[in-house]
């Protein structure tokens, strides 16, 4: 196994990707710390729950996948390693379970545990209510956060299959690849995940499917991705965030037919109907962006009322999920908000909507 004090100066410099690792966007080494100074015995997570890039590598490369967390294992001194997938992803589940089976000299006892396939249950303190065999999932308060108190109030460590993969490359090269996994979705003849440096743009992944000549809009950074016209941006996190966008490594298209405003009243609904319920903002906060929306249809388009509203949930959610979920309205409204005076005046650019349109999930 590799020298854990070469891991932690890897870790230094790899950031965690996706929303369902505890350090997303942020430097590893920080949390591993925290787990090595708290009381108990660390326990590592894999998340690799609902996203389609980490389901793709515990199903193709559970290997990769276990030798970085063997790694983060070995700089943590854990005592136990568990990968977590949602229980509808059967062929990963199988992949990883025969990978734990004929792992070589693990550092301690690797296990699969699935859980819900719900989009919330991937938020990390979600995941550990769902490890832990919690039936209703909901976040947990922080601080502390889980690397000080998570699985059976353990420290735990929770990375996503593409951190700790990346980890295991780093590893193998001596130094961190300068690239992310991008996954392109929506209306394309069939999804697909290619791996892009990070100095590339994004519009080079939709050279890896079909159909994407022509789209009107982005989603990028996944369910709550922000809203873009243009996919002439860099990979990077620091590039995507600036442009107000996500880094979940998901660029989901809509073709020239699409309403935006449909779309975006889509993914509040979406998210007034799953979220866990447990923190004001969120619970309430989703569920009055649908209803600011469906307002749209009935001639009332209140802009700042929308972004107050926006920006309460982004301060005060208590995990990634409320802070993201107004994502998509806020930057539709940025760069489609013709859109927004059109259906306010009884029109649907996109001929998509009825006059007294319902925005549901369906």
């Amino acid at each position: 196994g590799s020298d854990p004090e070469t891991v932690r100066e890897l870790g230094a410099e790899l950031l965690g990707r996706g929303w369902g690792d505890w350090c997303q966007d942020r430097s590893l080494a920080e949390s591993w710390e925290t787990a090595r100074g708290a009381d108990g015995d660390p326990t590592v997570v894999v998340n690799a729950h609902g996203t389609r890039a980490d389901t793709l590598l515990s199903s193709s490369a559970p290997f990769a996948v276990l030798d970085g967390a063997a790694a983060v294992a070995r700089a943590v001194d854990a005592e136990r390693i568990v990968v977590y997938i949602s229980e509808d992803d059967d062929h990963a589940v199988d992949q990883v379970e025969t990978a734990v089976w004929g792992y070589p000299d693990p550092p301690a006892p690797m296990s699969v545990v699935t859980g819900p396939a719900v989009y919330r249950a991937a938020e990390p303190t979600m995941a550990i209510e769902a490890i832990e065999g919690n039936h209703r999932l909901e976040a947990r308060l922080r601080p502390p956060g889980p690397d000080e108190t998570g699985i059976h109030d353990r420290p735990t460590v929770v990375h996503t299959a593409r951190t700790v993969a990346h980890l295991a490359a780093a590893l193998d090269t001596g130094s961190p690849a300068d690239s992310r996994l991008v996954t392109v979705t929506g209306d394309v003849a069939a999804p697909a995940t290619v791996e892009l440096p990070e100095r590339a743009r994004l519009a080079a992944a939709l050279d890896a499917v079909d159909g994407a000549e022509e789209y009107k809009a982005a989603c990028v950074g996944g369910r709550f991705g922000g809203l873009t016209d243009s996919l002439d941006i860099r990979v990077d996190p620091e590039s995507l965030l600036g442009a107000g966008l996500g880094t979940e490594g998901v660029v989901e298209l809509l073709g020239e037919d699409r309403c935006v405003v449909k779309f975006v009243g889509e993914r509040a609904q979406f998210a007034a109907d799953t979220n866990c319920g447990r923190c004001v903002p969120c619970r309430e906060g989703t569920t009055q962006l649908a209803e600011l929306l469906r307002d749209l249809y009935d001639g009332r388009y209140r802009r700042d009322g929308i972004e107050e509203l926006i920006g309460v949930m982004e301060r005060s959610s208590i995990c990634t999920f409320g802070v993201d979920a107004g994502r998509p309205t806020r930057t539709a409204m940025t760069e489609f908000e013709s859109e927004f005076h059109a259906h306010a005046d009884g029109r649907c650019p996109a001929g998509s909507c009825p006059r007294k349109a319902e925005v549901s999930t369906t």
